[in-house]
């Protein structure tokens, strides 16, 4: 597996590694971006909701599905 995870350790996004695609390494790059890490281990888990109140989740913008969209409608 392979998981994102914010600079405080919480993880909000996995995929399973042989599912990986180009829209997978987009998502990567785009959280590397603001600060997160992407970590393998073949057993991570999403971290508890409630652990997302910390300042680097806090901070993050999740604007990543609605730029594919525009990229897919521009298409």
């Amino acid at each position: 597996m392979t998981g994102i995870q914010c600079k405080n350790g919480h993880i909000f996004s996995m995929i399973v590694d042989h599912a990986k695609d180009a829209e997978w390494k987009l998502q990567e790059s785009y959280y590397k971006a603001q600060g997160c890490e992407v970590v393998m281990d073949d057993n991570l888990r999403f971290s508890n909701p409630n652990d997302y109140v910390c300042s680097h989740c806090n901070s993050l913008e999740h604007e990543f599905e609605n730029l594919i969209e525009e990229i897919k409608e521009q298409c």
